[in-house]
């Protein structure tokens, strides 16, 4: 009996010990951080959205920390993205930081996310009459929470974005009582044609450009009071400043630069085109502008140089109307639709796209009105109200498109997600984002 009892507790211990071998097999089975497969995590990744893998995942333990700071990983996501070249000249990719990656990266997916789902994700608001002629200059600053606009009716409107809001019993994105905070009916005995600005991020001095033949500073900090009066000698088109510097496109062919210091003569006058001057814009320290004679022209602001002249514009019956500079490309828009494509280093020519092909002989052509690049993106809006949002590849590869409200655009401005465009239609269109309406961001 002794000898079966014995027999009994062998197989019960027999059994425990397989028990416990077991338990052991299947710990060392359990899914963790510390010896999830890389494959796993990255796919886990890719069904995530860049910022939250950035400001989330990658906090959550050091392995992760240390995977997602892989530059070679966020190249290949930003790269998957688009069905052409990224950036647009192969020779940029060596100037970026690893930083820079994962944030384009951010920029594409929270761009691409927002305006696929514009009704959900912003708030579009119209307002007209404000102005009772075609508005045709609008700007943005101070991180989209001021907006100035300025048009035919010859003032200036000043607006506060936070007070543009949804009206009690009013469904229709059409504003009915909004006002300005401040409006200057008598800024100009011309059409205010232009407007820039001394910081964009934290602007104090708002420029306007005219057809009375000024252009004038104005002090948007306190009182929106006019402080200086530039004299031009023929119609102000286009502006570029920075700090108490800006420079005015003249009809008349010159570009003068004044320099609120020194007082109402211009401090540098440059004469390298044929035609009225239609756009300015700066990079770095360097300015460009385009003409009437359909040419561009590079110019030093420090040094108050000409670096280049005479640069042809592939338009062979358009003529250039907007132009856009930074790190990646530099975007000159036409009357007939087509963007064309320069190094924003060398400005060589490389290329011509039609985003508007024109459609027949009898309808007019699409002008591109406007164009914004930021890091990874690219916005695009014609005359007619089409806005188009892009990747900023080689091509351009559009991801949606909306439509204004009102006809006839006459500039574009984007800044910190608020888009607004001015129209002929004596009109202002915003599109806010939602979160702005919330608690948490007043």
């Amino acid at each position: 009996m002794c000898d079966i009892l014995q027999s009994v507790r062998e197989q019960i211990s027999n059994i425990e010990n397989n028990t416990t071998e077991c338990e052991d097999i299947y710990n060392a089975a359990d899914a963790c951080l510390e010896n999830m497969p890389l494959e796993i995590i990255l796919k886990i990744c890719s069904y995530l959205d860049a910022g939250f893998i950035i400001n989330t995942l990658s906090k959550v333990c050091s392995r992760f920390d240390e995977i997602l700071a892989d530059v070679g990983l966020w190249k290949h996501r930003v790269r998957s993205k688009v069905h052409g070249y990224f950036p647009p000249l192969c020779d940029i990719d060596e100037s970026y930081e690893d930083s820079d990656w994962i944030e384009m990266c951010i920029e594409m997916e929270h761009e691409r996310e927002k305006w696929c789902n514009v009704d959900k994700s912003t708030k579009h608001f119209v307002i007209k009459d404000v102005h009772y002629a075609s508005v045709d200059s609008v700007i943005l600053v101070n991180k989209g929470n001021i907006c100035i606009s300025g048009g035919r009716d010859r003032c200036l409107a000043l607006w506060n974005v936070g007070d543009i809001r949804p009206e009690v019993n009013n469904e229709e994105s059409l504003l009915k009582d909004i006002k300005p905070t401040k409006i200057r009916h008598d800024a100009h005995t011309g059409w205010v044609w232009d407007l820039a600005t001394d910081e964009v991020d934290n602007a104090s001095i708002v420029y306007s450009a005219s057809w009375d033949n000024t252009v004038k500073a104005w002090d948007i900090s306190s009182g929106f009071e006019c402080i200086e009066t530039f004299p031009c000698g023929i119609s102000a088109l286009s502006l570029e400043a920075d700090g108490k510097i800006v420079m005015a496109g003249l009809y008349s062919k010159k570009i003068l630069t004044f320099d609120l210091r020194v007082g109402q003569k211009p401090v540098h006058v440059y004469q390298t085109h044929k035609g009225a001057i239609l756009a300015l814009t700066a990079h770095n320290n360097q300015v460009a502008s385009i003409s009437e004679d359909k040419t561009l022209a590079v110019y030093d602001k420090v040094a108050g140089k000409i670096l280049k002249s005479d640069i042809k514009i592939p338009s062979e019956k358009a003529y250039p109307v907007c132009l856009s500079w930074n790190t990646n490309a530099m975007y000159i828009g036409d009357s007939k639709g087509a963007l064309h494509f320069f190094n924003p280093k060398d400005q060589s020519f490389v290329k011509s796209y039609e985003l508007w092909p024109e459609s027949c002989v009898t309808e007019p052509p699409n002008k591109i009105a406007d164009c914004y690049q930021g890091e990874a993106t690219l916005i695009a809006c014609s005359d007619k109200g089409e806005i188009k949002f892009m990747y900023n590849s080689n091509p351009p590869d559009e991801y949606k498109t909306i439509q204004t409200s009102t006809v006839d655009v006459t500039q574009l401005r984007y800044q910190s997600g608020i888009l607004a465009v001015s129209t002929c239609d004596s009109a202002l269109e915003f599109w806010i984002p939602e979160e702005r309406f919330t608690s948490s961001f007043l």
